[in-house]
């Protein structure tokens, strides 16, 4: 055979075999599995039945763009830490998934750190507010993408304080409710403020009427709600329906924005309380309009905290290349990223958490709500940068420390998946 075809049918088998390897490059990466794991029953299912739409949308758009795939292998922690453990190792271990996501209870999410560590698998947890959890019980594998406690209050407690200095607490007996409790009390006594009663209610209580009637019989002009879910909308309905509205005001850490049917609207206009997003602050239409062609109904905070919480956690993926547990960590190490507010949001290494805009709202009345289809009016601000203060606070210390004597276990039985 002559040389110059000898060259001419070694190119053409070249190409023969160069054509398959282009189209494997051109077509799927990789297909990633996160274990989805949240409140898919129990006391906080309405909750994440939310996250959940929010966090499916995401995924769609994620899988439309993107030659690495994802899909969800889904765990119920029904609302108990003891469950969500359960649930993660089961994810872990026998569904194989490739990172754990989700969250509701903060109880679980404070379970969730440990078993993270424990069999080295990456761990965002979306929505769970114990402060402790990017704080001194912060574990190495697990970042959040929702607001603490400490960084919901910031912009209420000021608004708070001006509404009177005598404050009545009702407190739910579980994590979220402690250390909402303990943190709005610690800034009254600050502020030179009295604290004219405190009752601790079991979680999931629907009946508050004989804590309402002590509430009644004192000279409280603030009743702080340091519980959440449908228990803060029964509290609130219920202090309307005692007539306590035309005589105190109402806050607290928590009253969610999907509530809006369950409250008289007109009966606690103006009560103050966290909002985790508002669909009409600056920064958010791109998301609220994406939101609203999908969902039907209002949409709010918990719609924004699945979408974003787990658009994030897909890009980090995406640009680590690898689903391997350290290798991601370090992606999401002061990661900054356009979290559809007004300022860019930051994944902090020092505490793991997610530093973004908080606000506060006061509730609307029922035609302010018909135009603006949103819950609240935003009556207060703390951008980004200032939420979760610098990697000197006390906390932030606290979760180096914390993160700085652990050792994260090599996941067994895994073969992370990589790609370039």
């Amino acid at each position: 055979m002559k040389r110059t075809t000898f060259l001419t049918a070694g190119g053409a088998a070249a190409a023969a075999l160069a054509a398959p390897r282009f189209t494997l490059a051109a077509g799927p990466a990789a297909t990633v599995k996160i274990g989805y794991l949240d409140s898919f029953s129990g006391i906080f299912s309405d909750l994440g039945a939310v996250h959940k739409l929010g966090a499916q949308l995401a995924l769609d758009d994620a899988n439309k763009a993107g030659r690495v795939k994802f899909e969800f292998a889904y765990g119920d922690d029904t609302s108990k830490p003891a469950q969500a453990v359960i649930e993660g190792r089961r994810l872990i271990s026998q569904e194989n998934v490739d990172v754990l996501y989700g969250g509701t209870s903060s109880a679980s999410g404070l379970a969730l750190g440990p078993l993270a560590l424990e069999t080295g698998t990456f761990n965002l947890l979306l929505g769970p507010q114990d402060s402790s959890i990017t704080g001194a019980k912060a574990t190495k594998l697990t970042y959040r993408f929702g607001p603490n406690v400490r960084m919901l209050l910031g912009p209420v407690i000021r608004r708070a304080l001006a509404l009177g200095k005598k404050w009545y607490f009702i407190q739910a007996d579980y994590a979220l409710g402690k250390d909402a409790y303990a943190q709005m009390s610690d800034a009254l006594t600050r502020a030179g403020g009295s604290e004219v009663g405190h009752d601790i209610v079991p979680l999931g209580t629907s009946d508050f009427s004989s804590v309402l009637t002590k509430v009644r019989n004192s000279d409280a002009d603030v009743l702080v709600l340091c519980n959440s879910g449908l228990d803060a909308a029964n509290t609130a309905k219920q202090w309307a329906s005692f007539g306590l509205n035309k005589r105190m005001k109402l806050t607290g850490i928590s009253m969610e924005d999907i509530y809006y049917k369950a409250l008289p609207l007109d009966a606690v206009v103006g009560a103050t309380f966290p909002v985790l997003w508002s669909p009409n602050a600056p920064g958010a239409q791109k998301l609220a309009a994406r939101l609203k062609r999908a969902i039907s109904g209002p949409i709010g905070g918990r719609h924004y905290l699945g979408y974003m919480s787990a658009k994030s956690l897909i890009d980090r993926i995406t640009s680590a290349g690898t689903t391997k547990a350290d290798k991601l960590m370090a992606a999401f190490e002061n990661y900054v990223f356009d979290g559809a507010k007004e300022s860019r949001s930051t994944y902090h290494a020092c505490d793991h958490q997610c530093a973004q805009d908080v606000y506060a709202g006061a509730t609307v009345g029922a035609k302010a709500f018909e135009r603006s289809q949103f819950m609240y009016e935003i009556v207060g601000t703390v951008p980004a940068g200032e939420s979760d203060g610098t990697c000197d606070s006390p906390w932030a210390k606290a979760a180096t420390a914390a993160m700085a004597a652990q050792k994260p276990a090599e996941r067994q039985n895994y073969t992370p998946k990589t790609w370039t």
